[in-house]
């Protein structure tokens, strides 16, 4: 047998050697490469998880933005709106195509300087007039914030509003509600110490025109009776200016109660030359049937005043919408001269009138009725261009007065 070269067995020792240690390295290798793909296993379920997160933080977030009763909408550093939720575009009229617009484009103000994001943000909760897509306006009291990064950095600005029309009714009407009670406590001493004689003379003129009857002086007679009746009347309103109102309030269909005041309001309107439409819902609320047939019959009888022969006067019930639920609301339009903007706040005063023979109570009296009732009086301009008188009852604020034993 021949012998192995002692160079080939150093060679073969060290290439056996050096396949021992390949050997060693990819075992090695292998267990490098088990525990990188464990910690990247590891890597991923924790990407999976954070992602899982963050999408259900901002499925959270959307939903939060989207329950918040305020308008929120956020606007890109070029001024276009970035984000509209749902009470926005409730409160204004906007929908989803509102987003990418330009503000300024889409929230027409009454005032265009108002549109203007560096002058609202300059002003602590400034209250402004928006008009919607649908004609309405309402008055928004809003804030104006800057938006920021991470780092603090400036990624636009967010405007957070509300509708603050109905609260500045009710603040206008507690302010006419004051000077309701002065004047009032004024008309009723008039009224007492007036009403009494005049009740004697009224009983005389019944007498006088009796005895006067086939007479030339029977038509003298009788026009003294009717001013003296007309003195009556206006005495009369005025002690039911003066007076508390308290309504006795019951479970009716409003409709029903505008339907009554118009049979009596359609005789002096037709007298007028002119038509009644009436388009009257059902409107379930608790009011006083008595006082609120009163209210109407005096806002329906000052719109056949207004019109002229072949005019229109439109009376229409119906529960209020989506952002007073738990109203009923009646409007009274007319095709007359309409009420001038600079009067619409002084009409429901006490005494003030337009008109030559006017005493100025009817409004004030259907200002306070609709009051004592937890609503309000609006008057604005109709479609036909004459006057819209709106009486809303929120059926949420009122109380039933339990009868008197």
């Amino acid at each position: 047998m021949t012998a192995i070269p002692e160079e080939l067995r150093e060679a073969m020792l060290r290439f056996q050697e050096a396949t021992e240690r390949l050997q060693g390295s990819y075992a090695r290798l292998q267990d490098e490469v088990r525990e990188l793909r464990r910690r990247l296993e590891a890597k991923d379920r924790e990407l999976d998880r954070s992602l899982t997160e963050r999408a259900r933080l901002t499925s959270y977030l959307e939903h939060l933005l989207e329950s918040v009763p305020s308008g929120v909408v956020a606007v890109d550093p070029e001024g276009r709106i970035s984000t509209l939720n749902r009470a926005a575009q409730e409160i204004t009229g906007f929908g989803p195509e509102a987003v990418g617009k330009p503000f300024s484009q889409v929230f027409r103000f009454e005032d265009p300087a108002e549109a203007d994001l560096d002058a609202l943000e300059a002003v602590s909760r400034p209250v402004v007039t928006l008009n919607r897509g649908d004609g309405r306006r309402v008055l928004l009291g809003l804030r104006v914030s800057p938006l920021r990064g991470e780092v603090g950095e400036v990624l636009g600005r967010v405007v957070v509003f509300q509708d603050v029309t109905r609260l500045r009714l009710l603040e206008e009407q507690e302010e006419r509600n004051r000077r309701l009670v002065a004047m009032g406590q004024m008309a009723a001493g008039i009224a007492h110490e007036i009403r009494n004689p005049l009740g004697s003379l009224e009983l005389f003129a019944h007498h006088l025109v009796g005895e006067l009857r086939g007479t030339a002086h029977e038509d003298l007679a009788g026009q003294v009776l009717k001013g003296l009746q007309n003195l009556s009347r206006i005495t009369g309103n005025l002690l039911l200016f003066a007076r508390q109102v308290e309504p006795r309030c019951q479970a009716v269909d409003l409709s029903e109660v505008v339907a009554e005041a118009a049979v009596y309001a359609r005789s002096a309107i037709r007298a007028k030359g002119a038509i009644l439409e009436e388009d009257l819902c059902p409107a379930p609320v608790r009011v006083d049937p008595d006082l609120v047939r009163q209210a109407l019959l005096n806002v329906m009888l000052n719109a056949a005043q207004a019109v002229e022969a072949g005019g229109r006067v439109r009376v229409e019930c119906a529960s209020g919408g989506s952002e007073e639920p738990a109203a009923a609301r009646v409007c009274v339009w007319d095709n007359g001269p309409g009420v001038p903007e600079e009067e619409r706040e002084r009409i429901f005063d006490p005494f003030y009138t337009t008109r030559a023979r006017g005493v100025g109570l009817g409004l004030a009296i259907v200002q306070r009725i609709v009051a004592a009732h937890g609503g309000w009086v609006a008057v604005d301009g109709s479609p036909w261009g004459g006057a819209r008188f709106t009486l809303s009852f929120p059926a949420d604020r009122l109380r039933a007065t339990p009868p008197e034993p």
